[in-house]
């Protein structure tokens, strides 16, 4: 089990063995569910996925090296730092997409697919803050210094964005159904 979040979808059921002993197993009581894609394109994703990331992941960190004097604004720095937290929690969900075409379990589909959804777009909404107080930095306190390093910083974080754009859009393109309970659960 992943987390408590899925208990209700476990039981606990217990067996006799053939030396009489009463044995505890964990038996998946839950919903399955099926995907619209076939497991080559599953595979495709995920690594088109993984490559978004890196490319996304080393664009906000590239852009935290600038030495733009926005970023020194506690309105700009806080929702630059924030949007990491989203980041790790969008790899972890990337890395646990499945390889295979089968019925997934409740807890597969929510570790993975929903929370690439929900990491991604936490993190456009993040990174949105952070570009509304740059652009009140750059409108009210800048006066005019530094622009090529506040371009530079604006340009990479939007390439982040975008890129976990992509991955959003792609994610919810995938249909995600509730399929009929298999015979064995266990």
């Amino acid at each position: 089990m992943a987390s408590k979040k899925y208990i209700k979808d476990y039981d606990l059921v217990e067996t006799e063995d053939e030396k009489g002993r009463t044995r505890k197993t964990i038996a998946y009581r839950g919903e399955y569910f099926g995907l619209n894609l076939e497991e080559t394109r599953i595979k495709q994703l995920k690594r088109q996925f993984f490559l978004f990331f890196v490319l996304a992941f080393a664009s906000h960190i590239g852009a935290g090296f600038i030495n733009n004097p926005g970023l020194y604004k506690m309105y700009i720095a806080l929702p630059y730092t924030g949007a990491f937290f989203p980041l790790m929690f969008l790899a972890a969900g990337i890395l646990r997409i499945p390889n295979e075409k089968r019925l997934y379990r409740n807890e597969e589909i929510g570790l993975s697919y929903n929370r690439v959804v929900n990491m991604s777009r936490l993190y456009l909404i993040i990174t949105a803050v952070g570009l509304v107080g740059w652009l009140i930095y750059l409108i009210f306190a800048s006066h005019g210094r530094a622009l090529g390093l506040e371009a530079i910083y604006l340009g990479m974080l939007s390439a982040a964005a975008v890129l976990i754009w992509m991955i959003f859009r792609r994610t919810t393109q995938v249909k995600i159904e509730p399929e009929e309970t298999p015979l064995t659960n266990q």
